[in-house]
């Protein structure tokens, strides 16, 4: 099991799930509008926790697309606290 994550991975899982969710997304326009302004529905929200999951190996709260909620938020979060565990970040 791959224990490290670059800010590139981690932002490109969540683009390709929010692609096939998301008619029209595009990192370059929607990194900072809301998911919910994008059409994310709450089972949207908690599936793309479970990208997070999959994508960081790690159990994220169901909440957290709602409480970070952009793309921008989210990685932001989610690289500070990988930030905090120098192991597990790639170079």
């Amino acid at each position: 099991m791959e224990n490290t994550i670059s800010k590139e991975t981690l932002v490109a899982e969540i683009c390709k799930y929010m692609s096939s969710s998301v008619d029209g997304f595009s990192l370059d326009k929607h990194i900072d509008t809301s998911f919910s302004r994008l059409g994310l529905d709450s089972a949207g929200h908690v599936q793309l926790t479970a990208v997070i999951e999959d994508c960081m190996h790690i159990e994220v709260s169901p909440t957290l697309a709602f409480e970070y909620p952009t793309v921008n938020a989210l990685v932001t979060y989610l690289m500070g606290i990988y930030l905090q565990q120098p192991d597990k970040v790639a170079s």
